[in-house]
Order: structure tokens, then C-alpha cells, then sequence
């Protein structure tokens, strides 16, 4: 005898397998090409922040996990009401990640920080000082966190990684702006 085979089934968890094993590559490749792209071509530099990618895995992952509820749920209330909120909050956490970013162009500083809708730019003579954290790990010298002190009194804290790509930029037009650039060493 033949076993009926529900196909909607299996292409709920085929495309939550593929959701899956995207969540975690998807954010470098796919998410940060995606902002890049739509950001001003004016951009120097594009950046990200670690939070970026992790809300974008488990969104992808939130998702995977609402189609596997649609396949394997069979009450019908149950089944959807399980499944939107995990759609929902997956959702969210991908939008989240694609807004989360930082850029710099010959005129500004823009930052669309994590958890933030809204981007804010601030020109080069906004800033009052750039702070270097340096730290030595295994005999390397090198950049843990940059903050950013800005006139209105407004500090930005930002970890090392690819903002270290900007800082030339970052610090020689803070500089030419009037503002200051310390480089802060272990004691």
C-alpha cells in the first residue's frame, strides 16, 4: 500500500531546514551585503555590530522554528497560535538586524544603533574627543573599545571590529574638526 505523504508538511520543513542552517551565515552574508547595498553610495565605510547578527540568527532561527510548528502541530488553534508569535518576534529580530548599522562619509558619522529604528548622523565638529582603549593580548597590541564623546555631552561607546576599518577616517576628521583623539594604554 501507498502512505499518503503531506506535502505541505515537508515544505514547511524543508524551508525551516534551510531557514536553520542560514541563521547562521546569513547575517554576515546576506544581511550585511543587504545594507551595504542601500546605504549611500557616499558611505566610505559600512559597519555593523555583533548584536546585528546575533538578533538576525535567531530571528532566522525563530522563523525556522515557526514553520516546524506549522508541519508538526495538528489542532488548528494551536497550530497558529503557536506559530505567529514565533513568525512575529523572528521578524522583529531580521528587522532589527538590518537596521543595526554604522557608516562614515567625508561629511558625517551615522549610527543606527542596536535596538534602534531611527538612525542619527552627526557631523565632524559634533564630536569632542575620540578615546582609543588599547589592550595587549598574547604580546598584540590592539584597539578594544572606541568612545566617542560628542559637544552635547552624548557619549557612544562602540567595541573594536569593523569600525577599526573607519578609524583613520573617524580620528583624522574628528581631528581636522577641532576635536581630540587620545589613545588610552593598559597601566
Amino acid at each position: 500500500m501507498y502512505d499518503f505523504i503531506d506535502q505541505k508538511k515537508i515544505i514547511y520543513i524543508t524551508f525551516a531546514v534551510i531557514l536553520f542552517v542560514s541563521a547562521f551565515f546569513a547575517p554576515f552574508a546576506i544581511f550585511y551585503p543587504i545594507k551595504a547595498m542601500f546605504i549611500t553610495p557616499a558611505a566610505i565605510a559600512v559597519g555593523t555590530s555583533s548584536t546585528s547578527l546575533l538578533t538576525g540568527g535567531i530571528g532566522l532561527v525563530l522563523l525556522a522554528a515557526g514553520l516546524l510548528v506549522l508541519a508538526n502541530v495538528e489542532h488548528r488553534l494551536k497550530r497558529y497560535g503557536s506559530a505567529a508569535p514565533l513568525f512575529i518576534i523572528g521578524l522583529i529580530g531580521v528587522s532589527l538586524s538590518l537596521t543595526d548599522y554604522y557608516y562614515v562619509t567625508p561629511q558625517n558619522f551615522v549610527l543606527n544603533a542596536p535596538f534602534a529604528v531611527t538612525s542619527e548622523t552627526y557631523e565632524w565638529n559634533d564630536f569632542e574627543k575620540v578615546e582609543e582603549y588599547i589592550i595587549r593580548e598574547n604580546g598584540v597590541t590592539k584597539v578594544d573599545t572606541y568612545i566617542f564623546t560628542m559637544k552635547d555631552g552624548k557619549v557612544i561607546e562602540m567595541s573594536s571590529g569593523s569600525i577599526d576599518q573607519m578609524r583613520g577616517t573617524i580620528v583624522n576628521s574628528v581631528q581636522r574638526a577641532g576635536g581630540v583623539h587620545e589613545r588610552i594604554e593598559p597601566q
